[in-house]
């Protein structure tokens, strides 16, 4: 049977790869790709982390499986999960890094503090988890306490490190070097356990399905040297412009402007963990953070190099399906942002995608094809003959991680709840164009992203493309999945 690894980071952005940005250095994910195909349109669900991840845990929407946002709890009982597939099947499971299935601020939470901070628990708990028969889990991203926390805490703690001398800054906008020893970093954490349980499976001559959980890039922006100074600031490229605000819905010019959603009470103290601006940033302190979020990924690579030097030593590669992505991106000062959240730009809602199939046609080959998170489960899925999740609504990209040349879909689709109440966010991109419907309001946003990529210029009151917007809202509210979420109000042309 194929093994399966699954590797995702964290935040990061689609065009953070070596193979599509000269600029970043990441020799193992330009191996990966050497290996299989590079699709350069690839598209998270949400704009943010808990949605997507139980997104790829369970192959639905999160209008479907209920977590839309980081607030929100995956019940317990979600299943059959692609992990519970897999264990049924015979597979040794594992994830080894971030869950995040679960809120990491409320105090009932396993993923949360307290509990996270009880070490001795997680010297001895390993799973089960949502369908995984090993865990070891940690939540939070570089310099926060509650980063030293659950698995990763543990042995941090049992190799002798003083937790409080790296763990102690929980300011999001916080970047530059970093003392903690990259023997400790989190990153090579993730691929030791994955290099563990490679092994593990071997030993008891199982396929084995493993999630392996990168941290990073997310902010806040830390990374020991040398890799916090490895790029060139004048080599990363500057962020795009801020531009046509005043095309778009208010709040993309409140929220430029500092005043987080300015006087929508629905919006108001409601959204957290979302995009933010940062006036105090130069744009040579924004080159500054780039380089050092850059440093971040290429040290994350180095440890995949790792994985894929273990699964190379033994031939094991040659029969293991191996798809890296991430959860979302990152504005990283697009467009004067940061983070992620509500605003729809390519940076943020676009991600890095990898396939390296062992039947894969035309290896190192860049797909225009689009691939979406949620399809992920079923198709790792169909690569073992395995049927897909429980109330899957993802689609089945075999075709199209086989051959370059292949397409599944015709569209991919992005929800986004920022709070709970009635206002919703919906994207719909197509080849060309996307579409942004919002409901209980009559503002949207349509882009012609093949003359417009950087969306400067929103069409959906412009008077030449309305029968483009008529026909495009006409298609999707039809769509069966779609009314649950969206109740568009802008009459159909």
């Amino acid at each position: 049977p194929m093994n399966v690894l699954l590797i995702t980071s964290d935040q990061q952005r689609w065009d953070c790869l070596g193979r599509l940005n000269s600029a970043i250095k990441t020799p193992n994910l330009d191996r990966l790709a050497d290996r299989g195909i590079l699709f350069d349109r690839a598209y998270t669900v949400n704009p943010v982390c808990t949605p997507s991840r139980c997104s790829l845990l369970t192959g639905q929407y999160p209008s479907k499986h209920g977590c839309f946002h980081v607030g929100t709890n995956l019940p317990d009982d979600t299943g059959p999960t692609v992990a519970h597939r897999f264990s049924e099947a015979g597979y040794d499971t594992a994830l080894l890094g971030k869950a995040h299935f679960q809120a990491c601020k409320d105090p009932a939470s396993p993923e949360s503090a307290p509990h996270v901070h009880d070490l001795d628990y997680f010297d001895q708990w390993f799973g089960p988890y949502f369908g995984f028969d090993h865990t070891e889990l940690v939540i939070g991203h570089t310099s926060e306490p509650h980063a030293a926390g659950m698995h990763y805490g543990a042995w941090l703690r049992a190799q002798g490190v003083d937790l409080p001398s790296y763990f102690d800054i929980h300011d999001y906008d916080h970047y530059g070097p970093w003392e903690l020893p990259v023997e400790q970093h989190g990153s090579t954490w993730v691929a030791e356990r994955t290099l563990a349980a490679i092994d593990r499976a071997a030993e008891a001559q199982k396929p084995f399905f493993h999630w392996a959980s990168f941290q990073d890039p997310h902010n806040p922006y830390v990374v020991p040297e040398p890799w916090a100074s490895l790029h060139d600031p004048t080599d990363v490229p500057t962020p795009a412009p801020s531009q046509g605000l005043s095309t778009k819905p208010d709040f993309y010019a409140t929220l430029a402007a500092g005043d987080f959603y300015g006087d929508d009470p629905e919006l108001q103290d409601k959204v957290w963990g979302d995009a933010k601006v940062r006036p105090e940033l130069s744009a040579e302190d924004t080159q500054k953070v780039r380089v050092v979020y850059y440093g971040m990924v290429s040290l994350m690579d180095q440890q995949i190099g790792r994985i894929l030097d273990r699964l190379e030593a033994d031939g094991t590669i040659d029969d293991t399906l191996i798809v890296f992505t991430s959860d979302h991106g990152d504005y990283l000062g697009d467009h004067g942002f940061w983070g992620k959240g509500l605003p729809t730009y390519e940076g943020m809602q676009r991600v890095p995608f990898i396939v390296a199939h062992p039947a894969c046609k035309n290896r190192g080959e860049i797909s225009h094809a689009l691939q979406s998170l949620v399809d992920v489960p079923a198709t790792l899925l169909a690569a073992a003959n395995l049927p897909p999740p429980a109330g899957n609504q993802g689609l089945d990209q075999s075709a199209a991680w086989i051959d370059p040349t292949k397409k599944v879909r015709d569209h991919c689709r992005l929800e986004f709840r920022p709070a709970q109440g009635p206002y919703k966010q919906v994207t719909f991109i197509e080849d060309r164009y996307k579409l942004v419907l919002y409901d209980t309001r009559d503002y949207g946003e349509l882009y012609d992203l093949a003359t417009d990529p950087h969306q400067a210029r929103n069409l959906f009151n412009d008077s030449s493309h309305e029968s483009l917007r008529g026909t495009m809202i006409a298609k999707y509210r039809n769509l069966d999945t779609t009314p649950d979420l969206i109740r568009p109000r802008m009459a159909v042309a």
